[in-house]
């Protein structure tokens, strides 16, 4: 199957959760699933923009130094006068509304700060000290674009607007399963040995940078009862099963034929080097019907495929606008091998100066643990490609 197809059809498995209307409280770390628009301005009147007096500057100037009555104190309640008395000063509070007829404020520092009376010092042009209708939000802005993580300062500008809910796609919980008989828990013993299970760990911190939430499960025997008890125990709590492991043609390799017995699955080989295995299935529990995605075992291969297959997806699940990673064109330093028919991922570092930037394999083989820990991007080598050589130009995706 061609990469794009079998990308295609992941996507079409990982369907967004229908968006949902939460407290502001809880909005933190969800996707906004619609525009938080300003519904009117901000301020939606002229408001002082110090502590100090409101004034007209005209009265000012024509009481020429003397001492102004002052008529009222501005507050923010609405009971407040609302109307500036002709010759007076009024007391308000920095962002307090002017009241109509005032059109300048007077710091307290520029006058004597009376309570009965007021005297201001220099001249008062209109307009100084207000902050006019508008002049943080118009009516109309968008403040917050659909796609948007829901941070502190995102929430905050929800709250501002005064709604106390905000509609947002849920995080979906991918359950990461590794599944063999001979992976342990790193820094676990057993008889004879064992491989420290590196690729839930790997795959957990993928889905998490991806923007969904990871629920890492220990590594599982490759034997069918097992392992089909950890997925069903799984069920309650998973938006979207990803294993890793399992997927060859061996006696021993039972992830295919347990996920037969529980849903549709199929096992698929597609045009990408490494990673090019991969399954694609799905189970109904109820009213759901939870996406399983198996993984390679190799870690190499494990990375790539989620990479290239995995992540587009699930960052559309988790209802991100910008699905892919940050890409590039670099200069090739020196040349590799690549996989004719297939779409090759190499890892490159990434080196950059005032010429462009510049990309040097870190492997020219078997994609090591050193290249995955090491490696700045991913170069991806289209199909049509068995060669890259030094100076070829290739795209590159920030990894």
């Amino acid at each position: 199957m061609s990469l794009t197809d079998h990308k295609r059809a992941v996507s079409n498995a990982l369907a967004r959760n229908p968006a949902l209307d939460v407290l502001i409280a809880d909005a933190v770390g969800g996707t906004l699933a619609e525009d938080i628009v300003a519904t009117r301005n901000f301020p939606a009147s002229p408001v002082a923009a110090c502590d100090g007096y409101a004034v007209a500057a005209a009265d000012v100037a024509r009481a020429a130094g003397a001492a102004l009555a002052v008529s009222h104190d501005v507050t923010f309640d609405d009971r407040s006068p609302r109307t500036h008395v002709p010759g007076t000063a009024s007391r308000v509070p920095s962002g307090a509304p002017l009241p109509q007829g005032a059109d300048a404020v007077v710091p307290s520092s520029a006058t004597d700060q009376g309570v009965a009376r007021v005297v201001i010092e220099g001249d008062v042009k209109p307009g100084q000290y207000v902050r006019a209708p508008g002049t943080d939000v118009r009516a109309g802005h968008v403040l917050v674009p659909a796609g948007s993580t829901l941070g502190p300062r995102q929430v905050a500008v929800g709250a501002a607007m005064g709604r106390p809910r905000l509609r947002v796609h849920p995080v979906p919980r991918v359950v990461v399963i590794a599944v063999g008989d001979e992976l342990i828990d790193p820094g676990s013993h057993r008889p004879g040995g064992g491989v420290d299970d590196a690729n839930s760990h790997l795959l957990a911190g993928l889905v998490r940078e991806a923007g969904a939430q990871a629920y890492r499960v220990g590594p599982v025997p490759d034997r069918a009862l097992e392992l089909r008890a950890v997925i069903e125990d799984q069920l309650v709590r998973a938006d979207v099963i990803l294993t890793t492991g399992g997927l060859s043609h061996g006696t021993s390799d039972t992830v295919a034929t347990v996920m037969r017995r529980l849903g549709e699955f199929e096992v698929v080989d597609i045009a990408l080097n490494p990673g090019g295995r991969q399954g694609l299935g799905s189970i109904e529990i109820g009213s759901r019907k939870i996406p399983v995605v198996s993984l390679p075992g190799k870690p190499s291969a494990a990375a790539v495929g989620f990479e290239a297959t995995v992540r587009p997806a699930l960052r559309d699940m988790c209802g991100f606008v910008q699905r892919e990673r940050d890409t590039y064109v670099a200069t090739v330093t020196e040349g590799w091998s690549a996989s004719a028919g297939n779409v090759t991922a190499t890892p490159v570092r990434v080196t950059r100066t005032q010429e462009g930037r510049f990309a040097t394999p870190m492997s020219h083989g078997e994609l090591t643990f050193d290249a995955l820990a090491q490696a700045d991007a991913l170069a991806w080598i289209g199909p049509e490609t068995d060669q890259v050589e030094a100076g070829m130009r290739v795209h590159c995706s920030r990894w």
